[in-house]
């Protein structure tokens, strides 16, 4: 039996209104905070915040089904979970993206790394340079000579045990980490760099501090900045999921 072009219409027809459906239903269990000019979600890992050269079923390319007219504002590492905003229309986008460059939006995380960070006053500032380097891709690296800085204040939060597949307890600590920058993978290499590596982390760890975590430790927990459209101040607070 052949089937004629009005019956393929019916099914692409069909088969698109599922698929959209199932992006709405997806794009609802995430969603954080939505209005007429930004829409704040609660991204699960291992999912691109964009479509790679290779990859193309991003966060991105999922709610553009639902709504054509979403903007990117910044982006989460593929490993990393939790709030990320997107713009409903451009003068939002360009709003929000402003606030970015001026530093404005207060970022917190939550990560839990490698033995027992010990400090003082339970805090610290990590202040170093991060820059790509291509012959280890796609790690990221500190380099003092770099001109671009990298900026973080981190917290000890509290010491904890995690047991490999032995069963045997590693000492790890929870730590909240502030990025004052933005560079990539910043916050990973910073605690590589003070000698904490995030347990899981599928680039950076390896052994015990990968073997303890099926995925990667770091989850973006809060997010504050300025609502593009009525200039109140915002915040969002998404559970850590480990």
């Amino acid at each position: 039996m052949t089937l004629t072009d009005d019956a393929i219409a019916q099914m692409n027809a069909l088969e698109d209104t599922q698929a959209i459906e199932f992006f709405q239903d997806f794009a609802k269990s995430i969603t954080i905070y939505e209005d007429d000019d930004i829409w704040v979600l609660d991204k699960p890992a291992g999912l691109l915040s964009v479509d790679g050269r290779l990859l193309k079923v991003s966060l991105q390319s999922r709610l553009l089904r639902v709504n054509p007219e979403i903007k990117l504002i910044h982006r989460l590492d593929m490993d990393t979970s939790g709030l990320i905003i997107f713009a409903k229309h451009s003068d939002a986008q360009t709003h929000i993206s402003k606030q970015f460059i001026d530093r404005l939006p207060q970022k917190e995380y939550q990560a839990v790394v490698m033995g027992t960070v010990q400090h003082d006053d339970k805090k610290g500032i990590i202040d170093v340079p991060v820059r790509y380097e291509p012959s280890t891709k796609p790690r990221h690296i500190v380099d003092h000579d770099w001109s671009k800085r990298a900026l973080t204040h981190y917290e000890v939060l509290h010491h904890e045990l995690r047991r490999d597949t032995s069963g045997k307890a590693h000492p790890v600590t929870r730590v909240a980490l502030k990025p004052i920058t933005g560079r990539s993978h910043q916050l990973r290499v910073h605690m590589v760099h003070i000698g904490h590596v995030m347990i899981g982390d599928p680039i950076y760890a390896e052994d015990t501090a990968l073997e303890l975590s099926p995925r990667l430790n770091l989850h973006a927990h809060k997010l504050r900045l300025k609502h593009p459209r009525h200039g109140v101040w915002m915040e969002w607070e998404s559970n850590v999921p480990f």
